[in-house]
């Protein structure tokens, strides 16, 4: 994982003023996971038990969260595409080496978080969970960002073919900015 000094260097310049990464939510929000859904059993003892059997599966998870919040901090996605960004990789980690298996994984405990059994309510409730120790808030997340989510995990190690068959049913936009993400979830 990135050093400290490493990541004071991630920076970010916008009409003559320069942001840094560790001062943003971005990283804030990259703290909240790594120490609540990562390494904490109080969400899920999932990622505990893969960084105690396969400690450098569980390494790339965590560079893979961090690179997804540096990613977002760079290219200054807003708020909810930055989120999604987070969560697909997090979800990711879920089957680290077949992101579309892991779409049953991430369903199953956005079902089982809260008594409603929606995946929806799940992940928001886990966010105003998370956002009890956060200065800046994770977003409500929309039905179609968890959609999002979902898309770029099915589709990450899918065929050029198989991406254009699945954007084939979308509307212009939102295949816009599925492309734009999966593009940005691939580079991780």
């Amino acid at each position: 994982m990135k050093t400290m000094d490493e990541l004071k260097q991630v920076q970010r310049t916008e009409s003559e003023k320069t942001y840094s990464y560790l001062n943003s939510y971005y990283y804030n929000w990259f703290k909240a996971i790594d120490l609540n859904l990562l390494n904490s059993d109080g969400f899920t003892n999932y990622f505990l038990r893969i960084k105690q059997n396969e400690p450098t599966i569980f390494e790339e998870l965590q560079e893979k969260i961090l690179n997804a919040t540096i990613t977002g901090f760079q290219q200054n996605l807003s708020e909810i595409d930055s989120f999604v960004l987070l969560a697909a990789a997090w979800a990711n980690g879920f089957v680290p080496e077949k992101a579309s298996a892991a779409i049953q994984e991430f369903d199953r405990y956005l079902n089982n978080y809260t008594i409603q059994k929606d995946p929806l309510t799940g992940i928001n409730q886990m966010n105003a969970d998370l956002n009890q120790v956060l200065m800046q808030h994770l977003p409500k997340v929309r039905r179609q960002d968890l959609r999002l989510i979902y898309r770029l995990l099915l589709l990450k190690e899918a065929t050029e073919s198989d991406v254009q068959i699945e954007l084939a049913s979308l509307n212009m936009p939102t295949v816009k900015r599925t492309k734009a993400m999966l593009k940005l979830f691939k580079s991780l």
